[in-house]
């Protein structure tokens, strides 16, 4: 049973966005207390049954989860959630005590620990919140997000319950907002993105690893993209057990422009391009 948990979420001039981030955070710690509905728990149990499909690749295929489904205690999970400021010229990191301090409804049993730096990549951001988190609180489970990322309210029970039943890491799945995202550009992603269990992508804007996994390969390196991939590939090398999957899908920003040069943002951007000019 995990009990202590770490969230950590790299952010550079996000002070638009990183609000929304911490009010979703905060309904996750909140919905830690809250047992899934009867009906959600038969429909996961029938889909688990027909196994995985095609896509699943390497990834582990999620185990029944009949009995497994039971209510975890918020009073019972520790959480420390660390923002890395990376670089930040604006108001990001008094949005994100506001947002803190007003959405925080778990009674106080989860603190927000913000540290400062230029690492200059969500890599190097990532990484300084998980050693951090790892000094300061000693978590069984990192959770990842961004912050201009929301994430659903069952986002760290989900993780908690898989984690006890010997999951190892977890890769959910992020859409870009519909608000944000131009119509054509939304639609062509949808177009190229099938969200379902054992999907074949990689977000660190919606992971979660075992923190002895996470210290035993090396955790984030430090890289301006992709230490998401870096990270999965060591967790395979060590034989991590690895669930993909689409039950904790979250949402993040839809814009053409953003932080890091390849990121997500970047990928929204070539698919509003002529095709041959982003081949």
């Amino acid at each position: 049973m995990i009990r202590r948990i770490a969230v950590i979420i790299p952010a550079c001039n996000e002070q638009d966005r990183v609000g929304r981030c911490l009010e979703s955070v905060a309904g996750a710690i909140a919905g830690l207390g809250h047992a899934p509905s009867f009906a959600w728990s038969e429909r996961a149990s029938a889909d688990d049954a027909a196994g995985p499909g095609p896509s699943m690749s390497r990834l582990d295929a999620p185990p029944p989860l009949s009995g497994a489904l039971r209510g975890v205690g918020a009073g019972d999970v520790e959480v420390t959630v660390v923002l890395a400021a990376d670089g930040c010229t604006d108001r990001t990191v008094e949005r994100a005590r506001q947002a803190w301090a007003a959405s925080n409804r778990d009674g106080g049993r989860a603190r927000l620990e913000i540290v400062s730096g230029q690492w200059h990549s969500a890599g190097g951001a990532r990484a300084a919140a998980a050693r951090h988190a790892l000094a300061v609180s000693d978590p069984e489970w990192i959770a990842s997000t961004d912050a201009d990322t929301v994430v659903p309210e069952n986002w760290l029970r989900y993780q908690v319950q898989r984690a006890a039943l010997g999951v190892d890491a977890i890769l959910g799945t992020v859409e870009p907002d519909p608000a944000e995202c131009p119509p054509p550009v939304y639609e062509l992603w949808q177009r190229e993105h099938t969200l379902v269990e054992g999907h074949p992508h990689i977000h660190a804007a919606n992971m979660g690893v075992r923190a002895s996994f996470y210290e035993h390969t090396g955790g984030f390196p430090p890289l301006e993209c992709s230490e998401d991939e870096a990270l999965l590939a060591a967790l395979h090398g060590a034989g991590a057990r690895v669930e993909a999957t689409d039950r904790i899908r979250a949402v993040t920003s839809g814009r053409l422009e953003g932080r890091a040069e390849l990121g997500f943002a970047h990928h929204l951007r070539t698919l509003s391009l002529p095709r041959e000019e982003s081949a």
